[in-house]
């Protein structure tokens, strides 16, 4: 942040205890709760309005006692300084911090007071060194308190009644709703940072507890403490599956957890036994005995201690990266933490352990979905969001907790893109799978690669006229915008029909263009005639690129199928047949690519749907990483276009080689072209008029590059 900004953060920690240790002086026992904009001419006033909001607190229930957490140079400790009510106080934050160094933010602790009981919602806690324990990377120097839950409000599910409705609550400082499209909240509730230069967010993750490096059963030793008994348990396992050693549980209860070697048999006497302390709420090694004595005589792929608990702790992290990740994949970092290779239950079982701890309940996804959004928006900026709600439909006002029915977004670089792509737009419907269901709605573009690029997002309650209309509007308002001659290309849902023929959404011939998969067009025509496999005659129907070649194919249809005729009499050749597209579709013939992005997040389909945003979200950061690096090195092998065009125009220059160029018209500059023969195929006449774009084989129109025939005319002549 430069000195020249209006504004610094302000992370903003509550709903915990302040402690101090005699390494770092005084610290919270809790992760930041918000992180907020504090604009510098704020005064008292002004604060307290913004942090009664931003912390969801009551004005005629709390008082609000704010204090400074700040690094005292002369100690080197980190000390706090009470604010009083006084404006003074606040200008000296601004003051105080040091714009040129990485700590150019304050942190602010608030303390909510009761009014009625005047009861401290946090407590100060001091802590001491205890004995020699201070050598012990497990010791501890402070106590907590049990975290009080979550945010008020928020995401829910309308259980009590019955109806599986989404339910978001939605107010910001000025009571604006987050429901509504206008909506933009500066706060970024649990993020740390972001890269403003990519679409790349560095977050706090959900991931358990992580204890330090321990590399045999002898460094475990009596007074350690662990903060629960699950932590005690995954690092003595961890020991003794990294040595090839395995134990045994004696007992096991809520407060004790007794384990020996499992070879006691062949004479090994090690044995641990840890117990929680009401001294200190931890659970302590109280008594050890070894070191271990027995030999493992043989290495199997699998190991007994070795259960779901401790794998899910290993890659929990890749799984809260990409909820996507392959279950090999998974494997692989498992075989490479522990050196053995567990059974493929094992590793379902664990990842599904890992999801429920990373993404908790659906109900909490939907708690979270706002702030995720408000983020992405924030640090990418231009990116839309767009939510629409039960209450809308009903034409009830927007209150501060509505039923979610929808939720659409674009993210800016992807919208930016689009105008770089071919003017092509694939629409396809996916359903998902989590506890409430809904469908993913996607609109996917084609880039010069003839890869994929997802420009648009819709969740939608189901696939049905309005959900469609409504998602095709907002592509249409905020990532089409003004361009002409965009087709776009889907199955023939009738509400999809119903949708690009309507005049008031901008979709309508001449502005736009509709046309039909011919792969989905084939299976709806095997649906109504299951004679032989008739239905494989429709794609290359759909295909040919000259009304002579689809003649000859409709005709043999026609006379498999006579009411073949009938059936795609309503159905207009535009839209279809290639031959009469007019170039429209750029040879893309289906939805395939779109509904290999369907694929691409086929597992988390089944995550809740703040899972499902995130994992699209690392899709499409991955895919501008792909393709600046694939361009990257096009420029430096001096490829003025991509390889997908250079692939097609090598190909019809071999070709070109062997045809026979004749002036027709050299002021007009028409010119015939015959093909060379090559058995039964070759020896056509073709004719291209350079001035018009035009060639009789309709290539050149159909891909929007030069054909054989062109590149015949062309070359020789240097045109």
């Amino acid at each position: 942040m430069s000195s020249q900004s209006s504004f610094i953060w302000g992370w903003v920690y509550c709903d915990g205890n302040m402690i101090v240790d005699d390494v770092e002086g005084v610290k919270y026992d809790r992760k930041m709760t918000r992180l907020v904009k504090l604009y510098l001419n704020l005064n008292v006033e002004g604060l307290l309005n913004l942090l009664y909001a931003k912390l969801w607190t009551n004005i005629t229930l709390y008082k609000l006692n704010i204090s400074r957490r700040f690094l005292n140079p002369s100690t080197n400790l980190f000390e706090i300084a009470p604010m009083y009510d006084d404006d003074d106080d606040v200008q000296y934050i601004f003051e105080s911090v040091d714009y040129s160094s990485l700590r150019n933010y304050v942190e602010l602790y608030v303390e909510k007071i009761s009014i009625v009981s005047g009861h401290h919602s946090n407590v100060m806690v001091e802590i001491s060194k205890s004995g020699d324990r201070s050598s012990s990377s497990y010791s501890s120097k402070k106590l907590r308190t049990s975290e009080s839950g979550g945010v008020s409000g928020g995401v829910s599910a309308d259980i009590s009644s019955g109806s599986s409705s989404r339910c978001i609550s939605h107010l910001d400082s000025e009571g604006n709703s987050i429901g509504s499209s206008d909506f933009r909240d500066d706060d970024i509730p649990f993020y740390k940072s972001f890269d403003g230069s990519s679409m790349v967010a560095s977050f706090h993750e959900p991931v358990m507890n992580k204890s330090v490096d321990i590399s045999n059963a002898s460094e475990l030793q009596k007074g350690m403490m662990f903060q629960a008994k699950e932590e005690l348990m995954r690092v003595i396992k961890d020991v003794h599956i990294t040595n090839h050693q395995e134990i045994k549980v004696v007992r096991s209860d809520s407060v004790t957890w007794e384990v020996e070697c499992n070879r006691k048999m062949t004479g090994c006497v090690w044995m641990l036994r840890a117990r929680k302390r009401n001294i200190h709420n931890f659970f302590e090694i109280m008594e050890t005995k070894g070191p271990h004595t027995c030999l493992n005589p043989y290495i199997t792929q699998d190991h007994y201690n070795l259960n779901s608990s401790n794998i899910a702790h290993v890659f929990s992290t890749q799984i809260a990266a990409d909820p996507s990740v392959s279950e090999k994949v998974l494997e692989a970092t498992v075989v490479s933490h522990f050196g053995y290779k567990p059974s493929r239950r094992k590793i379902r079982h664990a990842r599904e352990m890992s999801e429920k701890a990373l993404f908790k309940s659906s109900e909490e996804s939907y708690e979270y979905l706002p702030k995720f959004m408000n983020a992405l928006q924030s640090f990418n900026h231009g990116t839309f969001v767009d939510w629409y709600f039960k209450e809308h439909d009903l034409g009830e006002p927007i209150a501060e907790v509505v039923r979610f029915k929808r939720v659409f977004w674009a993210f800016k670089p992807c919208i930016d893109a689009l105008p770089f792509c071919i003017p092509v737009l694939l629409i396809d419907g996916t359903h998902l799978y989590d506890k409430y269901g809904g469908v993913l709605l996607t609109a996917t573009a084609v880039d010069g690669f003839n890869h994929l690029l997802p420009v648009a997002f819709a969740i939608v309650e189901s696939e049905n006229t309005a959900s469609w209309t409504w998602f095709m509007e907002w592509v249409k308002k905020k990532v089409v915008l003004r361009r002409r001659d965009v087709c776009v290309i889907s199955d023939r849902h009738k509400w999809i029909i119903s949708v690009m023929s309507n005049s008031e959404l901008g979709w309508c011939e001449p502005h736009s263009h509709h046309r039909f998969c011919s792969r989905h067009l084939a299976a709806n025509f095997g649906k109504e005639f299951k004679k032989g496999k008739i239905k494989d005659r429709i794609v290359p129907l759909c295909s040919q690129l000259t009304g002579h070649k689809f003649s000859l194919h409709w005709n043999a249809l026609v006379a498999a199928e006579p009411r073949a005729q009938q059936w795609f009499a309503d159905k207009p050749l535009s839209r279809w047949a290639l031959a009469y597209d007019e170039g429209k579709r750029f040879g893309i013939m289906t939805t395939n690519i779109a509904e290999s992005w369907n694929s691409a997040i086929k597992v988390a389909r089944k995550l809740p749907i703040t899972a499902l945003v995130k994992t699209i979200f690392h899709k499409v950061v991955t895919y501008f990483d792909q393709r600046r690096l694939e361009i990257e090195n096009q420029c430096v092998d001096g490829n003025e276009f991509t390889h997908h065009a250079n692939k097609m125009l090598n190909r019809w220059k071999e070709r070109a080689s062997g045809h026979h160029v004749k002036v027709f018209d050299r002021d007009s500059w028409v010119f015939t072209v015959t093909t060379m023969k090559r058995g039964q195929k070759g020896g056509n006449e073709q004719i291209v008029r350079l001035m018009e774009g035009i060639c009789t084989c309709n290539k050149w129109q159909t891909f929007h590059i030069p054909c054989s025939h062109v590149l015949a005319v062309v070359v020789p002549t240097k045109i």
